[in-house]
């Protein structure tokens, strides 16, 4: 049986928004119990970011193999890690604006 490296990763990450996801719900939660504003705005924009990281890894998916660096996992995982910055700083930016309506939202329970 042949295993595959991307597939194990594309798990991985999986299990890993998974508690990201139920993290996000916890500070969030704190956030609100304990009236802080600033905490609450930066779990709306990792929040953001992990929505905008998603995106484009999926984006990534449809771009044809580069022919002169090659399919290969440490390329794959360089690509993911850069993609993954700049989600962060698209977030940070406020670019897409959806920390910003996500907070508007919550803030009214701060």
């Amino acid at each position: 049986m042949v295993i595959n490296p991307i597939d194990n990763m594309t798990n991985k990450l999986q299990i890993n928004l998974q508690k990201d996801g139920s993290d996000f719900e916890r500070i969030i939660q704190q956030a609100i119990k304990d009236k802080d504003s600033k905490k609450l705005k930066e779990a709306c924009q990792q929040l953001e970011a992990t929505f905008i990281g998603l995106m484009l890894n999926e984006m990534r998916k449809t771009i044809p193999e580069d022919p002169l660096t090659g399919d290969s996992l440490a390329n794959d995982i360089f690509t993911s890690m850069l993609y993954d910055k700049y989600a962060e700083m698209l977030a940070q930016n406020g670019s897409f604006g959806l920390a910003d309506q996500i907070y508007n939202q919550l803030s009214k329970k701060v």
